[in-house]
């Protein structure tokens, strides 16, 4: 009797926690129908390193949930004429440059009509009139999350995950090797620069449904399952994809390299000596001479280079793979426009009296923040 209650026990248990891991999250449902894939939190207990540079980038915090954590909400709720409250709120999407709402009708999830801009700190007005006819799981779930399926509208991950670059997991789990884990540097450079480009290219899937590439897969060739919105007459997909994906990038290294000019950066430099101290080695690439001042916003020698930036550990800098997808460079540094909590921590080392606001709006009038690609 005793081993049959416990048998019944168990199941139950089974029963319920299987339940709970089907909890609806964005008008779709954590999935436990999806066993190739692992999650993010299973990939750590192996690659500890890649796990916390992954922590670190944009993409581990693109989606935040905030019924569990309310405080990533970064928005003025206060404001006047809003039209709704943080109780609405779901989940944000994104918090560096910009900052939407996700709020759930019926089964499913549509962005709020207003957006808060994190520069600025305003709202400013998003799809105002046409946000109900975008369902989340038609227009962005496919590159907010791992392993969305379509069909059953499950999702694995709500988070652009390990498995988003490096496909399924499960079976390197299992087994873990070489040959049944995709990793993009040893991919060949299209398809390596196609995983960025599932989500940096806008385009439709086949069906013509979704805003994202349905059944595609890290490895794959993209041009199968993706058609650029911005294709143009005669391009295949593929040229199309690879053409705007290459302004993606030269786009955002114009504006780094025109930032660089103005502080006298040259940013195709290395470190010379990495062993010497931090300044040295910036400063034997960085030629601001005598105007450190103007780049710290300092008296000269009031700060060293690590004062603001966050020196990455030699063990995490990888001179021989400039292509590393954990690595941005030497420092985590930010492009412009771009508000990280971090740089607030780096702010309260010196003046921890003064508050995050006081950081925010200090750095925001310098206007001239370091800026190299993400």
């Amino acid at each position: 009797m005793t081993s049959r209650r416990l048998t019944w026990g168990v199941l139950a248990s089974a029963l319920m926690i299987a339940a709970l891991l089907a909890l609806p999250v964005s008008g779709i449902t954590m999935t436990v129908k999806g066993p190739e894939y692992v999650g993010s939190e299973r990939c750590v207990a192996c690659h500890q390193l890649q796990y916390k540079g992954w922590v670190k980038t944009f993409h581990s915090t693109a989606v935040q949930d905030a019924r569990k954590d309310p405080s990533v909400v970064m928005a003025d709720m206060t404001a006047p004429d809003l039209p709704f409250s943080k109780k609405d709120i779901d989940y944000t999407i994104g918090g560096h440059w910009d900052q939407r709402y996700l709020t759930r009708i019926d089964n499913e999830y549509y962005i709020l009509p207003r957006l808060w801009s994190v520069q600025s700190h305003k709202w400013r007005p998003y799809s105002t009139y046409g946000w109900q006819k975008r369902p989340y799981s038609n227009y962005c779930i496919g590159c907010h999350s791992v392993g969305f399926n379509p069909v059953t509208k499950t999702i694995y991950e709500h988070s652009i995950g390990c498995e988003s670059c490096h496909g399924t997991g499960r079976t390197h789990v299992n087994a873990p090797g070489r040959s049944n884990i995709v990793n993009p540097g040893r991919l060949p450079e299209d398809r390596r620069e196609e995983i960025c480009a599932s989500c940096h290219v806008r385009g439709k899937d086949l069906s013509d449904e979704y805003f994202f590439p349905i059944g595609w897969k890290p490895g794959e060739e993209l041009g199968r399952f993706l058609v650029p919105l911005e294709k143009k007459e005669g391009e295949t997909n593929s040229v199309a994809i690879h053409r705007l994906w290459g302004k993606w990038k030269a786009d955002r290294e114009a504006q780094a390299r025109s930032r660089c000019e103005v502080c006298g950066i040259h940013q195709d430099a290395k470190p010379k000596d990495t062993k010497t101290d931090p300044n040295a080695v910036c400063l034997g690439c960085h030629e601001f001479e005598d105007r450190v001042p103007q780049h710290t916003h300092h008296k000269d020698g009031a700060v060293g280079c690590s004062d603001c930036h966050i020196e990455k550990p030699q063990n995490q800098v990888n001179e021989a793979k400039p292509a590393d997808v954990h690595s941005y460079s030497f420092f985590l540094i930010h492009s412009q426009n771009c508000w990280d909590k971090e740089i607030n921590k780096r702010c309260a080392k010196c003046h921890a009296d003064k508050g995050e606001k006081w950081a925010y709006d200090t750095f925001e009038s310098w206007k001239k923040p370091v800026v190299v690609d993400h």
